[in-house]
């Protein structure tokens, strides 16, 4: 007589195959091929109106021009008043008049820093009027 033998119980997981896919992919390009080639429309180029473009070149001119004569105006005159505040430190004989003329040289200084500040946001403003920026 024949005995069947019990199977051996299996208690871990089926094993089955994970797919993964490679760390590289190589590129498939799909490849078109035009069945009528047209030449593109040709368009005839346009340009400004020769009586504006003029015009308004000469309006940012006349403010570059402007915005150099006073920043140079305001170079001149700060630069001399601090100068004459640097002078007047070094030639002090006592300490109070030594710090004001200081302070008078700093706010010349500063003064003038203003000023370049200024002429730079106006420069800044015609290159972007330009479309420089």
């Amino acid at each position: 007589m024949k005995t069947s033998r019990p199977r051996p119980i299996e208690l871990s997981t089926p094993r089955r195959k994970l797919k993964t896919s490679s760390a590289v992919s190589l590129w498939r390009p799909e490849i078109v091929l035009a069945t009528s080639i047209t030449t593109p429309v040709r368009r005839p180029v346009v340009l400004a109106d020769p009586a504006a473009r003029p015009e308004a070149l000469r309006t940012q001119l006349g403010a570059a021009r402007s915005l150099l004569a006073s920043l140079g105006e305001a170079r001149e005159m700060l630069g001399a008043s601090a100068a004459e505040a640097h002078t007047r430190a070094a030639d002090a004989t006592t300490t109070r008049d030594r710090v004001s003329a200081t302070f008078a040289a700093y706010r010349a200084e500063a003064a003038l820093d203003d000023v370049l500040t200024g002429a730079w946001r106006r420069v800044s403003a015609l290159m972007e009027e330009r479309g420089l920026r």
